[in-house]
């Protein structure tokens, strides 16, 4: 279901006689539904109805499909718009009946691992897509349709919401523990070697950052790429096909869902390395774009700045269900949208401006991003 969201952008932004303006609208509209779709059924998913999440997921996409049917100006808006209350409660459902039966110690490599098979799948289903008449964006809404009863019936029911309950009663146990450690390492003031390791280490294993900060970058990270990505089919238009542009999103998907499975052993909830990847990653969407001029440079383009958007969003996805216990994992998702807001909104107008303000605001963002982690 998330492969038709570049499939639905794009398609709408190469089809219909659209400025930078209307795609902004078009992704800031999304994002509001989304965010205003997981703020609502938030509580639901802390409650454990994943099935209802997912019988409110399906009956959104056949309203999409349906708006989709006859597009135009007005339509392509209702569609985007219940395609993004489809994805948000989509996501809520996979993400609480992923913490609540797998185990804790599982949950990081879990999250790569969902990012890694959704990412593959929008890869093939994009490059099949550049093939024209293999696959149509109405089979895929069928395609897409149909996945969503197979999950709503193989989903397993969740009974008792102990997994993150259990999980955030350790973390106040330790931290407790950490105190006690801490304040104990005065019985050893004849030993200072070993109340500096004492203090230390648990110390530094509770300093973590607070969650706001980490949902403070990641709306400005995804502010960033959004800023970009929704007035990039304006750009590209007229001297690259619809056809690449599947092509290019596709192999981008494809190559980097394989780079974060080979990395999956990295230690990805670290303030340390998302800081980093948000600095290269800034560059990256800045300074490439002036080499953007056939197929190859595209795809070179996307695949290297969503290569580096997967790490940075699963670095702080992480990060923030550590300190949180997994619980208002919403808070993640609405943060991540809310990005998206300010970015589509704010680029679809600075590109008006010409190209000098364009990439000296995107600046500012990709700065923000990284320094609110320091």
């Amino acid at each position: 279901m998330v492969s038709l969201d570049p499939i639905l952008f794009v398609f709408i932004g190469y089809n219909l006689e659209v400025s930078g303006a209307y795609m902004g609208l078009l992704s800031a509209i999304w994002s509001i539904a989304y965010v205003l779709i997981s703020k609502a059924l938030n509580r639901v998913a802390d409650e454990g109805y994943n099935k209802f999440l997912l019988l409110f997921a399906f009956g959104s996409l056949g309203i999409a499909y349906l708006c989709f049917r006859s597009l135009n100006h007005i339509t392509a808006l209702l569609s985007y718009t219940m395609h993004a209350v489809s994805v948000a409660s989509m996501n809520l459902a996979i993400s609480v009946t992923m913490l609540e039966n797998i185990d804790s110690d599982l949950w990081q490599t879990s999250s790569i691992l969902q990012r890694c098979l959704s990412s593959l799948a929008r890869g093939v289903v994009l490059i099949v897509m550049s093939f024209e008449g293999v696959l149509s964006i109405h089979n895929l809404f069928w395609i897409s349709l149909t996945l969503a009863v197979i999950s709503l019936i193989l989903t397993p029911s969740i009974s008792l919401t102990l997994a993150r309950k259990i999980y955030r009663l350790s973390r106040s146990l330790d931290e407790l523990g950490m105190y006690i450690k801490a304040s104990s390492s005065i019985l050893f003031l004849d030993k200072p070697n070993l109340v500096q390791h004492i203090f230390t280490y648990s110390w530094d294993k509770w300093n973590t950052i607070p969650p706001y900060k980490i949902l403070i970058s990641t709306t400005m990270t995804t502010a960033l790429g959004d800023y970009v990505f929704t007035v990039l089919p304006i750009i590209l238009r007229n001297y690259i096909v619809l056809s690449n542009m599947w092509m290019a999103y596709g192999i981008a998907a494809v190559l980097s869902a394989i780079t974060i499975a080979i990395l999956k052993d990295l230690s990805t909830n670290r303030r340390g390395f998302a800081i980093p990847l948000i600095a290269i990653r800034t560059c990256v969407l800045i300074l490439g774009l002036s080499v953007i001029k056939d197929l190859v440079s595209l795809t070179t383009y996307i695949v290297l700045s969503s290569l580096l958007y997967m790490l940075i969003d699963i670095t702080l996805y992480n990060m923030f269900i550590e300190v949180s216990a997994g619980f208002s994992t919403a808070n993640y998702f609405i943060s991540r949208e809310m990005g998206s807001i300010l970015g589509s909104l704010i680029g679809g107008i600075m590109i008006a401006f010409g190209d000098t303000p364009f990439l000296a605001v995107a600046t500012v963002i990709g700065s923000l991003a990284a320094l609110i982690l320091i």
